[in-house]
């Protein structure tokens, strides 16, 4: 549990392995997106690297509608300010804080809902709903 190699102070480490895994999150989410593969083991990996740094902190990234992958990190404000003024640049990447009132549920476009079969199946009672399916 405490041994060697568990407890990383030095925010460079993390960015160190973070820059030779970003192409690999960077792929996973792509695959996510076009529906190949699931990315959570990407996320999980992630998460479990940078509570070496400090346990509190939590990232998530996502794919931004331009291409950019979006990685925010949440926790002890302290860890969140040192480890992301450590942060590189790396082309493509873009590191931020979450924001305190953002909401961090999201739904893959895979699983999002879709209407039920009860509204599919209604006869249309007005103009506008015969282009909304």
């Amino acid at each position: 549990m405490f041994g060697r190699g568990s407890v990383e102070l030095n925010p460079r480490k993390f960015w160190s392995w973070f820059a030779s895994e970003a192409q690999g999150i960077s792929n996973a989410l792509e695959a996510l997106q076009r529906g190949e593969a699931d990315a959570e083991w990407a996320i999980i990996g992630l998460n479990e690297r940078i509570r070496r740094f400090d346990n509190t902190l939590e990232a998530d990234v996502v794919l931004t509608l331009d291409g950019q992958c979006h990685m925010t990190i949440q926790g002890e404000p302290r860890a969140v300010s040192v480890l992301l003024e450590a942060a590189p640049r790396l082309a493509g990447w873009r590191f931020t804080p979450r924001a305190a009132l953002a909401d961090p549920r999201r739904v893959p476009f895979r699983t999002a809902p879709r209407p039920s079969l009860d509204l599919l199946g209604t006869p249309i009672s007005a103009l506008h709903e015969a282009y909304a399916h």
